[in-house]
């Protein structure tokens, strides 16, 4: 805001309080905020209709703990509290969607702490009962859902006085507080029982330049209390001349207008003073021509009388400075809507404006009756700093000599099994080199990453996109503040945390959105939600727990969610795994500070609709060059489907939707034929499909495969074997493929042979044995050997055996061994020749002979040992 409204603001002020009669029935505690971790704020509201000296006395709120009666810490109220208006006292760690208004201990309390509001140290309103410890927290018996403890508290509408008796019950029999969820935070700020809501935004014509020559310019203002977004409707500001009705030169407005600032239009050879704002024609005026303000073609404001030639200009009988020729003209600061009758006296009997002199150039770029200051674009002093309380930062990194090979080099050459691995790769890499900043450091941090590219004095926040000065940082509720993209309550409570000052997530936002969005997930709630008052675009669905980004910054805040979910996977020593679910995080999730954070997949898709650009990129050097590290997604988009794509239906390599089934048997054995059947394989939305089977493994096969049904002969193998086909299955479009193995068993060689010929034989004597082998198949071949007995002359055929029976000094017999085989495997059987010993002609076995020589063999032993003797 310039300077010329802050001395409005105060004068108004100043002549309101001196107008006030002190009344502090009207100083009311009216939100009390008990969330998670340091969570904690209390706002005292004046709910009379006129100002609150609190200098006049000694206004002040306490602390008592743990059902003590001694005070513990307080907070003076000074000023002046205008009516309807709130003071905000925030606890110093709690998350900055908290942060309204002023830093205090007061705040330091839990559930079983009471609360004294008190003027003079007579108590005007409390919270709590005083001297009570009420284990921990206070409940009420008609109201299952309240409690001081985990809960944000409003004081109901039809409250505007104070409860004075401190040790009465609470929240006693007439319960005064509405209740909402835990760190519920949009309310802080503005009494009521819902959430701060901002004035319209109002579009007026607020300054207007007849000066010599083509000395023209128009000054459009905001002069409501929200944004205006010029491009949600067509406001257009036409030149009518001479008495026309027939509009001539117009210039429709675009962008978006915040409170409190103005657009100038200047003629072209105006001289240079006088080249504030924009170039155009709609400054071909003169005092006699009319100017209308339109939105959607509905008047909302005018400059002279439509339809009407006043001669050389308009002025006022009751005022004769006033003209609208050659003299600058200012809309009065009680003017805050629009002269919507076109075709009314102008100025008529209540006129709006003040007269200044020709050629006065000196307010043209702000509202109000006063100059702009020093210069009519920048009234203020040259700032100190980066931004307000900033340090420079040091430089750790260097943007123009990146190379991203180098930087992604194990990521590039790399091998990854699956997205994991990949991701995992991409975490060891975006490590390297960050250098963690302090929460004061991200300050200035933010000047650089989120400059406005036409400002380089401003920041665009992030959910309302306004450009606004880089020095209005803070807690107010007009500042811009640090908001954490990935939810601190989400895994990293603490400063200390690397998650908690990592820029790459932290964005400037309005301090009343910043509240607004909390700590819920991301997700599509625009059709279920509110429209966020001070950021259009934007939605919220407090009870599905779900925050909409505008559409332009969707993809910047997928990727951020992406960036912290790869770059934290529980390698720091003060960090947890943070990890990007597809769901919403439920309340007790966040209130365990769990490292989730949702919905995966819905920022999937907002990466894809709303892709990389030249503001992401500048702003990913702009941290690389202050933190050391960057966001992978951002030099690399494409990674995003690599590493997330899965998880979201969106693979690399997608395959068809189709539950293949092959019915196949385990094993089978050698030269059987074997069945592989897939035609119970259908694709999920029933389409044709077309089958391919490819041998893998084994010994080659010839078949044809292009059926669900292969059918195929196993082949002949030495050692149980295993085979494997992989099945193609194709809708014409997408293919999947499965695989299939099963063992061939070796089924040894066997036949059943039977042998004919004489067997029994005397020595001499010579015979042919014959082989027979039943159900005999082609392409065997036989070998014959002896195996046993005294050596023979035979001679083998096939399966024929010739053998002439040998000498012999006993009867013995002869077995010969047949070898079948075909051509891998062998089979043996074996056949015996008995052969029996014949006598000499005229030899006779002596009777006893064998007694005597057995005596004879026993006496050997006894010789021997005699001989050694």
């Amino acid at each position: 805001m310039n300077n010329k409204i802050s001395a409005v603001a105060k004068a108004v002020t100043l002549l309101l309080a001196t107008a006030s009669t002190a009344a502090h029935a009207d100083l009311v505690i009216t939100e009390y905020v008990e969330g998670g971790g340091s969570n904690k704020a209390i706002e005292i509201s004046n709910l009379g209709d006129s100002n609150i000296d609190l200098d006049a006395a000694q206004y002040a709120i306490t602390l008592y703990s743990n059902g003590s009666t001694d005070a513990g810490n307080s907070s003076v109220l000074t000023g002046t509290l205008a009516p309807g208006s709130s003071i905000v006292y925030h606890n110093g760690s709690a998350d900055d969607a908290f942060k309204v208004g002023i830093e205090s201990t007061v705040t330091y309390f839990n559930g079983d702490d009471a609360l004294l509001l008190t003027k003079d140290g007579v108590v005007i309103d409390r919270f709590g009962k005083l001297g009570e410890d009420p284990g921990s927290e206070w409940t009420d018996p008609n109201d299952a859902n309240f409690s001081t403890k985990d809960k944000t508290l409003r004081r109901k509408d039809s409250i505007t006085t104070g409860d004075t008796n401190a040790t009465a019950d609470f929240p006693g029999t007439d319960n005064q507080w509405v209740v909402f969820d835990k760190d519920t935070s949009d309310g802080l700020g503005c009494p009521g029982e819902g959430a701060c809501t901002a004035e319209p935004g109002v579009l007026i014509i607020t300054e207007y330049v007849e000066g010599g020559g083509s000395n023209k310019a128009v000054e459009l203002s905001n002069v409501g209390g929200s944004s205006i977004d010029l491009d949600a409707s067509v406001y257009t500001l036409s030149l009518y001349g001479n008495g026309s009705t027939d509009a001539g030169n117009t210039e429709t407005l675009t962008g978006i207008l915040a409170a409190g600032e103005s657009i100038v239009f200047h003629n072209s050879s105006a001289d240079d003073v006088f080249k504030v704002g924009t170039e155009s024609t709609v400054t071909y005026f003169n005092g006699d021509d009319a100017l209308v303000l339109y939105k959607d073609d509905v008047v909302i404001d005018r400059l002279g009388k439509l339809g009407e030639d006043p001669g050389s200009e308009w002025t006022d009988p009751n005022d004769p400075d006033f003209s609208t020729k050659d003299k600058t003209l200012r809309r009065k600061n009680s003017i805050t809507a629009g002269d919507t009758d076109a075709t009314a006296a102008f100025p008529g009997d209540n006129n709006q404006w003040v007269t200044f002199d020709k050629d006065t150039a000196d307010g043209l770029g702000c509202m109000g009756e006063s100059a702009c200051g020093s210069t009519p674009v920048d009234p203020e002093p040259e700032p100190e700093g980066p931004c307000s309380g900033c340090d420079e930062l040091t430089p750790v990194a260097d943007p123009a000599t990146f190379d991203a090979n180098v930087y992604y080099t194990n990521v590039l050459s790399g091998s990854f099994d699956d997205a994991e691995a990949m991701k995992n790769a991409i975490s060891v890499a975006i490590t390297a080199g960050h250098q963690q900043l302090t929460y004061a450091q991200v300050w200035t941090a933010l000047t650089y990453s989120d400059e406005d590219p036409s400002n380089s004095s401003n920041v665009i926040e992030l959910y309302t996109g306004l450009s606004v000065s880089k020095q209005n940082n803070g807690g107010n509720t007009s500042d811009w503040n640090r908001e954490h993209v990935w939810a601190k309550s989400h895994g990293f409570p603490s400063e200390s945390q690397l998650g908690y000052t990592d820029a790459h997530h932290l964005r400037p936002t309005n301090v009343k959105v910043n509240s607004t969005r909390s700590n819920y997930d991301f997700n599509e709630c625009s059709d279920t939600g509110t429209e966020v008052a001070d950021a259009p675009g934007n939605y919220l669905d407090a009870s599905a727990r779900c925050f909409e980004p505008r559409d332009a910054i969707k993809g910047d805040v997928a990727r951020m969610i992406m960036y912290m979910d790869t770059r934290y996977q529980g390698n720091d020593s003060n960090m947890p795994d943070l990890i990007a679910v597809d769901r919403i995080t439920t309340a007790d999730e966040v209130s365990n500070n769990d490292p989730l954070h949702g919905k995966l997949c819905t920022l999937y898709d907002w990466h894809q609709q709303d892709p990389v650009d030249a503001k992401d990129i500048t702003r990913n050097d702009a941290i690389y060059q202050y933190q050391g590290n960057r966001n992978p997604y951002i030099d690399y988009p494409e990674w995003v489907q690599e590493v997330y794509g899965d998880q979201c239906g969106d693979p690399i390599n997608p395959s068809l939707d189709v539950d293949v089934v092959i019915d196949a048997p385990e094993q089978v054995n050698e030269t059987e034929t074997l069945v592989l059947d897939a035609s119970a394989t259908v694709a999920e939305d029933g389409s044709d499909l077309t089958f391919s089977w490819e041998q893998t493994a084994g010994p080659e096969l010839t078949f044809d495969g292009s059926a669900a049904i292969l059918s195929v002969t196993a082949p002949e193998v030495s050692v149980d074997t295993q085979i494997a086909f992989t099945l193609t299955v194709s809708d014409g479009m997408l293919e999947t493929t499965q695989v299939v193995a099963v063992t061939v068993v070796n089924v040894p060689l066997s036949f059943d042979i039977s042998f004919s010929g004489n067997t029994e034989l005397n020595e001499g004597d010579s015979t042919v044995i014959t082989a027979a082998i039943a159900d005999e198949p082609a392409g065997l071949e036989y070998s014959w050997k002896q195996v046993s007995g005294a050596d023979a002359e035979y001679s083998a055929d096939g399966l024929v055996l010739s053998v002439t029976a040998p000498e012999v000094t006993v009867d013995q017999a002869l077995v010969f061994e047949l070898v079948v085989t075909d051509g891998g495997e062998q089979f043996t059987t074996s056949v015996s020749v008995n052969v029996n010993n014949t006598l000499d002609e005229g030899w006779t076995k002596p009777e006893g002979a064998g007694s005597l020589g057995a005596g004879l063999l026993m006496l050997l032993p006894l010789l021997w040992r005699r001989r050694q003797s």
